[in-house]
């Protein structure tokens, strides 16, 4: 069934948390131009050096007044740093130009103003790709070529250098140089949505507190016919660094703090620093993707699982339901992992003290309640069984497993 079957893809030291707005968070992103601002879509950041300096220039297509109106420009050398060149937000180049960034990854369109399917007699075009003149994609149905292509069949066609970059996403139906017409194959339900700041804002306000005891399931089945999530649901990650504070012990009676991760760090890097927190984590609506998307094929990575789903860029904060508390934990639990970054890893305390720069900007506590609701949920004896273990960084073996069990009154079963 549809929305039914999500697939949450974190690592062991990531912990996925309702998006509650705080005082520390980054501004929400524009919905359009501000007036007398131009507005760059479809545009590219170009990094160089100009006068001797290293700074960033942009490529884009300009909406504006003017005589460069529905022309692509190259802007002067942008003020603001990396980080705040993201979709929504306003920047300045150093002739004192402002531009509006438009939110290019995402689709604008009403599903209910698309066609669902291609009028009789035109082909369909899937998985299309525009490079230069030339579209490209997967055919069905040709009507044209002779001999026609078969269904399935990689093609391309030559548009119009005019062709309005907005009849190119789906359910539309564009001509080519020829004037022979093509359905774009309606992928509006497969698309990142274009997510309204303002709406995300006031649902953000209504987000249950983690003591509430409500899932992530929850949150995303009373909003899921709101905002539509798409197949593809990107979160954006804040990264927890090592540094200690006191708090006020939250853990149960039986719980030590200093045991969970979660309830004993509290300092964070800076919202929407994507320096510091790095790229996005997702959850994946496998019922809305094409079997021939999940069959065969690796994880184009683990940020964006599926590169034709997942948007390219990272989610702006504000705009999102959830985070993902990204914890860089005591020097011995970064070390103890064996993973693909293990011999990084190992005795490498300049790594570690490198990777926590920054994180001491803010103080959160939100997640912390989520242990005592934990054990209220499946009983302290439960609770105990499952999570023996917790904080202890011995070598794991089936004799170990056996001590951890017997310390919290379990008892291990090899299955």
């Amino acid at each position: 069934r549809r929305g039914k079957t999500w697939v949450l893809l974190l690592d062991v030291d990531e912990y996925i948390a309702f998006n509650t707005i705080e005082d520390d968070d980054p501004p929400s992103p524009l919905e359009e131009a501000p007036e007398g601002v131009a507005t760059l879509k479809d545009w590219k950041v170009m990094h160089g050096r100009i006068r001797g300096r290293k700074r960033a220039q942009l490529f884009g297509l300009y909406e504006g007044e003017g005589t460069r109106n529905g022309t692509h420009i190259v802007t002067g050398a942008i003020r603001e740093s990396d980080e705040k060149i993201v979709y929504g937000n306003v920047v300045r180049d150093d002739y004192g130009t402002r531009y509006f960034l438009h939110d290019d990854s995402t689709k604008y369109q009403d599903p209910k103003k698309v066609l669902s399917q291609a009028p009789e007699g035109i082909p369909t075009l899937k998985s299309i790709q525009v490079r230069g003149p030339k579209l490209y994609g997967v055919i069905y149905n040709d009507t044209y070529d002779n001999p026609k292509k078969m269904d399935g069949e990689y093609t391309h066609i030559q548009i119009h250098p005019k062709l309005k970059r907005e009849l190119l996403k789906s359910g539309n139906i564009i001509q080519d140089s020829q004037g022979r017409k093509y359905f774009i194959e309606n992928e509006q339900l497969l698309w990142p949505p274009h997510v309204n700041a303002s709406q995300v804002l006031r649902a953000r306000k209504e987000l249950p507190a983690v003591s509430e005891g409500k899932t992530i399931l929850d949150v995303i089945e009373r909003y899921r016919h709101q905002f539509y999530f798409g197949s593809c649901l990107q979160i954006p990650r804040v990264l927890y660094g090592s540094k200690e504070s006191n708090y006020q012990p939250m853990a149960p009676t039986g719980f030590n703090d200093k045991d969970f991760v979660t309830l004993r760090y509290r300092w964070h890097a800076q919202k929407g620093n994507f320096d510091v927190n790095k790229f996005q984590k997702t959850i994946i609506d496998v019922s809305r993707v094409p079997m021939d998307h999940l069959e065969g094929e690796q994880a184009y990575n683990i940020h964006r699982p599926l590169e034709y789903f997942c948007r390219a860029d990272v989610p702006r904060f504000a705009t999102s339901l959830f985070r993902v508390n990204h914890y860089l934990d005591s020097y011995e639990a970064y070390t103890y992992r064996n993973d693909a970054r293990g011999n990084k890893r190992k005795g490498c305390m300049e790594c570690y003290l490198k990777k926590g720069n920054g994180t001491d900007f803010a103080v959160n506590d939100n997640i912390r309640p989520w242990l005592r609701s934990f054990v209220d949920e499946v009983g302290e004896a439960k609770a105990h069984v499952l999570l023996a273990g917790v904080g202890d960084f011995r070598p794991l073996g089936e004799e170990t497993l056996v001590d951890f069990m017997a310390e919290k009154g379990g008892k291990y079963v090899e299955v």
